[in-house]
């Protein structure tokens, strides 16, 4: 296909914004490599797991820019930034792509009498796929690997966990996390880093360093970065971001970047569309059902949608609820020792302050919350105090469970000694993920009335969103505010859920 103005408008300009025209036949890889992926690669992971690829006509277009050639017959970018909204097929295209990097004809071999290049494959291909840990690195392997395991190359290669290898002549991808360690001696053809916006310390960027250094010492190299939006433009991919929407790219450096425009509603469906329409071209292209996404969109905290969906970068420290959502909740609370009760404690010794928070759920449905909290005042926190709280709500109401995270209480295990139905439910571990999410929802759904305490509603208001391998957790603005009444709320709607006799097993389904 050559006649690229059928592409979806948005994506063509994308496209070819920054670095011009998608290039004739003459002057590009992209058709022979597109040929040899319809006959040899198979999805990965999902519906159409094992069948074989069918490339869509902006991916299509997104292979021959890539591959373009200079003159003289050489790879004209060495660097390629991609960033496309969340379930653009951003995975599978790293994936397609390493692929043809390790078996296909992505290299110059001279000019064909009718001025079109010839191909060949590359001398002991070395496909290094980096990222923030070893489980997303994974992601855009296992694509390689089911390549080689499932499609017509699974006689070609030996799969190994981390490492797919040629067989019968050099030639390997592998995958590993951004430490220095790992990436130190390196010398890949190709570099990718997959959701560049997570390498986020000073780690993760010397060993981006460190690996991209490597690729200099072989020809024709690429490194490419594939990515959502982030929410620091201080960090590896924001710079390289503001540096590609300041024009500061050079002809050797590919910027691809889709985002929504700015000044969408995010609280009006037909923006919402709009904007992952402008930020996702499968679904520019009709494949991807919007619908489902919009619903998608609006299960998520607004500053995770718009980073997701609507590929915008968002302020570290926007709040994590939308405007007035919290203030919406309050109302009237008269705690019932008959009902339902759950509590929720996060303690502290001496620089936070510790909060426990009193859930109960009332006739009317809805949860009813609110919060007691301790202040150091310059001195200890004491915590026996708290202790003696807890076992009084525990005495006076009909509590069923007391979510606790664990850190900072020396005394937890006397609590748990004296039959208190205490649920372990520590900052770091995979039901906080499942907890603030269900608590963001309870909020926004209007199920939460509060009783509008200032110092329990500043806490709420201080928290900010911080983006995981694993989902969002909630953490102190740049102010530094306390915000401890947010984990012990989140701890509370947890337990909230759980049947009397066992706690639950949360589905990785259910984290978003």
């Amino acid at each position: 296909m050559s006649d690229w103005t059928k592409l979806p408008p948005r994506f063509l300009e994308a496209l070819t914004k920054h670095n011009g025209p998608i290039p004739p036949p003459e002057r590009t890889l992209g058709p022979q490599i597109v040929e040899w992926l319809s006959k040899v690669a198979v999805f990965g992971e999902g519906d159409r797991f094992g069948q074989p690829v069918v490339l869509e006509p902006f991916q299509r277009a997104i292979f021959w820019k890539l591959f373009e050639l200079k003159d003289d017959g050489s790879r004209r970018y060495r660097f390629a930034l991609i960033s496309l909204g969340k379930g653009s097929g951003k995975t599978p295209l790293g994936g397609w792509v390493a692929t043809a990097e390790l078996a296909g004809p992505v290299v110059f071999d001279g000019w064909n009498p009718d001025g079109s290049p010839k191909a060949t494959r590359r001398t002991s291909p070395d496909i290094l796929v980096m990222a923030s840990s070893y489980m997303q690195a994974d992601m855009i392997l296992d694509e390689v690997r089911t390549t080689f395991t499932e499609g017509p190359l699974a006689k070609h290669a030996n799969t190994f966990q981390g490492v797919v290898q040629l067989k019968g002549s050099r030639g390997k991808a592998r995958r590993i996390p951004a430490t220095v360690r790992q990436a130190d001696g390196s010398k890949a053809t190709v570099l990718l880093i997959d959701e560049a916006h997570e390498l986020i310390t000073e780690r993760h960027e010397n060993a981006y360093d460190v690996a991209a250094a490597g690729t200099a010492k072989r020809s024709d190299s690429l490194t490419a970065l594939f990515s959502t939006a982030g929410y620091d433009l201080s960090t590896l991919f924001g710079k390289q971001v503001a540096r590609g929407l300041r024009g500061d790219f050079t002809d050797e450096e590919l910027f691809f970047y889709m985002q929504a425009e700015e000044g969408l509603d995010p609280t009006n469906d037909e923006d919402i569309a709009k904007g992952i329409t402008q930020a996702n071209p499968l679904v520019e292209s009709g494949i991807a059902n919007v619908n489902r996404l919009v619903s998608q969109f609006k299960s998520m905290p607004v500053f995770r949608a718009k980073r997701y969906l609507w590929n915008q970068w968002t302020n570290t420290d926007e709040s994590w609820l939308p405007v007035g959502a919290w203030d919406r909740c309050k109302g009237e609370t008269t705690f019932d020792p008959s009902l339902p009760t759950w509590l929720g404690v996060d303690m502290a010794i001496k620089r936070d302050s510790a909060a426990v928070v009193m859930l109960q759920r009332r006739l009317d449905g809805k949860l009813q919350a609110s919060s007691r909290i301790w202040f150091p005042n310059g001195e200890l926190i004491d915590q026996e105090e708290v202790d003696d709280y807890i076992r009084s709500v525990c005495a006076t109401q009909n509590v069923l469970w007391i979510g606790a995270d664990e850190a900072w209480w020396p005394t937890l295990p006397t609590l748990e000694a004296e039959g208190l139905p205490i649920v372990r439910v520590p900052q770091m571990g995979r039901n906080m993920v499942y907890a603030y999410s269900k608590t963001y929802r309870v909020i926004v759904d209007g199920v939460l009335v509060h009783d509008g305490a200032p110092d329990f509603s500043d806490q709420i208001a201080s928290a900010v969103p911080q983006s995981t391998d694993g989902g969002w957790r909630l953490r102190k603005g740049k102010q530094k505010r306390r915000i401890d009444s947010c984990p012990a709320l989140a701890g509370a709607v947890f337990v909230s859920e759980l049947e009397v006799e066992t706690e639950p097993v949360i589905p990785r389904s259910e984290v978003f």
